[in-house]
């Protein structure tokens, strides 16, 4: 995708940073490391902060490479820890760290992640970027915890909404605005910044929840369906559960074990609730869109416009 060739060069320097700071460490510990950072990603959060520090006088600065660093360094952690809680076997086409190294050595790798993250930020001298950084940990923590306590259970839409903007939206937006602290944007800049990557947060993580039962599992990683099984549900789920006359079969389904996947995914299809998922994402990523437009007239700004739409039309 064109856009990230905009922060080609930036991303090798990032990449730099994490091996450095991930792998020069005991055996184990680099060893998992390794093991991650072999298993790629979308590298998207520290996409954010790359393009969102360009509409700050300092774009170059090494603050900004940190904390680049930093926001992929929890988001691995927060990976690991989820597939623990989620009992997980695969995560990015490979064997999750809990099933490769075990549950301790899994928790542990986290916490560490976690405290070399930290140590990144406290090297950019700024206390804003560091309380942003902790707010972001202890907003998606409220929300697993909340999850959690919701397992197989019938949520509102709202509480939906609330939910999946604690455990990815805050991410994605706080990741813009802590880009474009680092270099040295004014608070205005920042606070629109923070707000175009909470809509494509919004966004992004309805269309995970519309991928769990549409996409190809090779490609998108982990079984398909994998949320309603482990007592999460969705967006897809929750519009279908409105609908006559698929309500009482489908509530009648959610209360044996196991769930029935495929009958579920079928009527997710039939309903047309995945298809209203999919537009309830496409209005979250057109508001981010509109947001991105009202920025300089930079080359990241259209790459953040183009980031927009591409949330919504991937395929994993």
């Amino acid at each position: 995708m064109g856009l990230f060739t905009l922060v080609e060069s930036d991303m090798a320097a990032v990449d730099g940073v994490l091996v450095e700071t991930l792998t020069r460490s005991n055996r184990l510990v680099a060893e998992v490391a390794d093991y991650l950072l072999q298993a790629g990603g979308k590298r998207l959060r520290p996409t954010l902060v790359l393009l969102s520090s360009r509409f700050g006088p300092r774009p170059q600065a090494r603050a900004v490479r940190l904390v680049a660093a930093a926001v992929e360094m929890i988001h691995m952690a927060t990976l690991v820890h989820d597939d623990i809680i989620d009992e997980a076997t695969v995560r990015r086409g490979q064997a999750a760290v809990r099933q490769r190294f075990g549950n301790s050595v899994a928790v542990l790798a986290g916490d560490y992640l976690f405290a070399r993250a930290f140590q990144l930020l406290a090297e950019t001298s700024e206390p804003a970027i560091v309380g942003t950084a902790a707010d972001i940990v202890y907003v998606m923590c409220s929300g697993e915890i909340a999850q959690n306590l919701a397992l197989f259970q019938e949520v509102g839409e709202e509480e939906y909404r609330r939910r999946i903007e604690e455990k990815t939206a805050y991410f994605l937006g706080a990741s813009c605005a802590l880009g474009a602290l680092a270099a040295g944007a004014d608070p205005e800049r920042v606070a629109a910044l923070r707000e175009y990557g909470r809509h494509l947060g919004m966004a992004f993580q309805v269309v995970d929840d519309v991928l769990d039962w549409r996409a190809d599992p090779g490609r998108l990683g982990k079984p398909v369906g994998g949320d309603i099984q482990g007592g999460v549900y969705t967006l897809p789920l929750l519009y279908a559960l409105q609908r006559q006359p698929w309500q009482a079969q489908l509530r009648q389904w959610l209360s044996s074990r196991p769930i029935p996947v495929e009958a579920v995914r079928a009527v997710l299809e039939e309903s047309g609730a995945l298809d209203a998922a999919m537009r309830y994402a496409r209005r979250e990523a057109d508001q981010a869109a509109s947001l991105a437009r009202g920025l300089p007239d930079l080359p990241e700004r259209q790459a953040l416009e183009e980031l927009a739409h591409f949330v919504v039309e991937r395929d994993h």
